[in-house]
Parts: structure tokens; C-alpha cells; sequence
């Protein structure tokens, strides 16, 4: 995970491994120093506004693969991004699994 360093202290006692940056510049040297230098794998988060950040051709890069899955992490401010949290978090989860999943919002069975 690529987050700020404020918020990589809580990442990290979640249990993500966390490597904290400074700047939309250093958080793309990281990400490539992680798929391209330590052939990382799996899923990199990285905080919303550092991917937003990330170069035009970089990001095509990563939304083209699957390996590893690089995704933006909300950045937690409230009515931040684009839509809602509930609509940020359904688009992350889209993303991940390539389906879109809904919840009852009712509370009814189902």
C-alpha cells in the first residue's frame, strides 16, 4: 500500500504492508520500483489522490493487467472523489472481481 505518511502507522498495525510517501512523484517511483524492481504481485492500493496523480500512460499500464491489481484507495475525506463512499468502495469492488455486486439496502431478505 502507498498511502501518506500520517496514514501508513494505521495501515500497518491493520496488517498491510505499507510503504509511505510524500508526493505523487514518489508514489509513482515507488509503484514501479515495486512491479518493475521487486516484481511485486497481488494488489497494490494506493492512496486516491497519488493514483489520480499517477501519469497518463502509467495508469493505462495498470488498468490493462491484472498482476498485480493496482487500485486507488479512497482517500477517506467525506463527500471527496467522484460519488459517495458507498459508490466508491461498489466501483473498487467491481473492479477487483470484474462483477457488480449490490446489497440490500431494505434490510428485507434476499
Amino acid at each position: 500500500m502507498l498511502t501518506t505518511p500520517d496514514l501508513a502507522p494505521g495501515y500497518a498495525l491493520a496488517g498491510a504492508a505499507t510503504v509511505p510517501v510524500g508526493s505523487k512523484e514518489e508514489a509513482t517511483s515507488e509503484l514501479l520500483s515495486l512491479v518493475d524492481g521487486r516484481g511485486e504481485r497481488g494488489v497494490i492500493a494506493v492512496h486516491e489522490p497519488f493514483h489520480a496523480g499517477l501519469d497518463k500512460e502509467i495508469r493505462r499500464r495498470f488498468d490493462e493487467t491484472t498482476e498485480p491489481l493496482v487500485v486507488p484507495l479512497p482517500a477517506g475525506e467525506p463527500g471527496g472523489g467522484n460519488g459517495g463512499r458507498r459508490e466508491r468502495l461498489m466501483k473498487m469492488l467491481w473492479q477487483a472481481v470484474g462483477y457488480e455486486i449490490t446489497f440490500d439496502t431494505e434490510g428485507g431478505n434476499g
